[in-house]
């Protein structure tokens, strides 16, 4: 996540000016923020990494050490699509990157219809691969699955948006920048539809 954080930057003609990594021990998280907070106040701090266990401790420690929502930027991954983390208000006006909900709540309703529960978050992924597989059979003929179709530069439409897959086994997915508040998830920039030219 950092090297691609990195790359995004630099392609975006960005600097990064520093990168604090913080320990998992509440105690020992004290001096980084101290140190960190000092001198850098328009750092962005990325809280992601196991949130759902250590971040409020992480976000009490920040603001312990004298955190100013008003003057650093909070960014975080998908992992803050979660109503706990919107009813964090050391966290409120963070960013973060994550699928438009809109698709999310359509696929629900229609999951809840058929089946009478809610579906787990990550439904939709299986969805999409066996959607894009049904599509490709359908389609391609016996180029269903030959690398050049499978990672086609315009890629593929699914539940959470655009998404391809590239030639090195990675992907990429169109996400939207949304915003902390207490009612959930604001948008900031939306998703993109398709990917542009040349990306």
């Amino acid at each position: 996540m950092q090297a691609a954080f990195q790359q995004a930057v630099a392609r975006g003609g960005g600097r990064i000016v520093a990168l604090e990594r913080y320990p998992l021990d509440r105690a020992a998280m004290q001096e980084p923020v101290k140190t960190g907070r000092a001198g850098r106040a328009r750092r962005r701090h990325d809280l992601h990494s196991r949130w759902r266990r250590r971040g409020p401790r992480r976000v009490q420690a920040l603001a312990a050490g004298g955190l100013n929502p008003r003057k650093i930027q909070l960014i975080g991954t998908g992992l803050w699509d979660d109503p706990r983390i919107f009813g964090e208000q050391q966290l409120q006006g963070g960013w973060f990157a994550a699928p438009d909900a809109a698709g999310f709540r359509a696929f629900s309703g229609r999951y809840r219809a058929r089946y009478g529960q809610d579906p787990v978050r990550t439904a939709t992924l299986a969805y999409d691969a066996v959607s894009l597989i049904a599509a490709l059979v359908k389609t391609q003929g016996q180029q269903r699955f030959a690398e050049e179709v499978l990672t086609n530069v315009s890629g593929f439409a699914g539940i959470d948006g655009v998404f391809r897959f590239r030639a090195d086994g990675t992907n990429q997915r169109g996400l939207a920048v949304l915003r902390v508040t207490p009612s959930g998830g604001q948008v900031v920039s939306p998703a993109p539809k398709v990917f542009a030219p040349g990306t």
